[in-house]
This record gives structure tokens, C-alpha cells and sequence, in this order.
């Protein structure tokens, strides 16, 4: 009879191999020998995270940290996933000139569960350039160099911004 670990140790050889559809299904069974070890729940969620299936990393990211609320680590992940679909909704809703308050308050909650998501930083630069609010556009980008200094893109979009504005007057 496999133990837990010993599913943990092959999901691991997996990824190693860059099989994380083996590794998926390895962590889940682990979880099957071990339903209340938060960390498998956890690495699980990394992996699901890993391999593109977003939702499925909230929702495991969500039972480790349920079998373990006082876990900080569990938490911060379960925020950086969150912040993280929070950023690929606002950017479907971009691509589609959708610019509305709601769209705008995804990108502030996702900065707020994740304070180092540049992304969302750089997305709500954006919103705001495009929503003719130049100096919160560039306080936006302006936040990213204290994150990234160096932040080619960020620099690249306050450029545009700015000479867009300038153009406009």
C-alpha cells in the first residue's frame, strides 16, 4: 500500500521529467491516502497554477488553507492566485473595451491581495490612460519602479501616455 509521501515523492519526479499531468494526478492521489494534509492541497494548487488550470489552483489552494487557516503561507498563495485571475479577467474585459468601474475595482482588489503584481499595476496604468486620467495613469507606472526600477514596459507605457496626452493638447 503507497503511503501519501511516497505520492508526493513520485509527483515530484515528475516535474522533474516535465510531466505535470502525471504530477496532477499523483498529488491528487496523495490526497486520496492523506484528505486532510493541507501541504498536499497546496503543492497541488502550485501545480495546477503551473499547468494554466487557474481555477482548479483556487479551489485547492482554498482546502489547504481551510485544514490549516493559521498557515500564512497557504494564504498568501491562495491571494496571489486570486489576484492573478483577477488580472486575466480585467485583461479579457480590456481587450474588449470594456472600461468600466468594475473592471478598474478587479485591478485595485488585485493589487490589494497581491502588492507585488506588476501586472495589475501595469493593467490599471493602462485603465487609466485610456480613461483619461493621466496623473493616476502615471502614478500606476511610477509604482512599478519602486518594484522594478529597471521596468522596460512600464517605462515604454508612461512614455506613450504621456506623449499621447501631450499630442492631445
Amino acid at each position: 500500500m503507497s503511503t501519501g509521501r511516497s505520492y508526493i515523492d513520485a509527483a515530484y519526479d515528475a516535474i522533474f521529467q516535465n510531466d505535470f499531468h502525471k504530477a496532477i494526478e499523483l498529488f491528487k492521489q496523495a490526497i486520496r491516502c492523506e484528505p486532510n494534509n493541507a501541504s498536499y492541497y497546496y503543492r497541488l494548487s502550485i501545480t495546477y497554477d503551473r499547468s494554466g488550470f487557474m481555477k482548479k489552483a483556487i479551489e485547492t489552494a482554498k482546502k489547504a488553507s481551510e485544514l490549516e487557516p493559521e498557515n500564512q503561507n497557504y494564504r498568501y498563495h491562495l491571494q496571489i492566485l486570486q489576484s492573478k485571475n483577477l488580472v486575466l479577467v480585467a485583461v479579457d474585459l480590456m481587450r474588449r473595451n470594456i472600461f468600466t468601474k468594475e473592471t478598474k475595482g478587479m485591478l485595485l482588489q488585485a493589487k490589494k491581495l497581491d502588492p507585488l503584481n506588476i501586472d495589475a499595476y501595469l493593467l490599471l496604468g493602462i485603465f487609466y490612460g485610456e480613461t483619461n486620467a493621466l496623473e493616476l495613469s502615471l502614478k500606476e507606472f511610477n509604482s512599478i519602479f519602486f518594484i522594478q526600477p529597471y521596468h522596460l514596459q512600464a517605462k515604454q507605457l508612461k512614455d506613450y501616455y504621456l506623449n499621447l496626452y501631450q499630442e492631445g493638447d
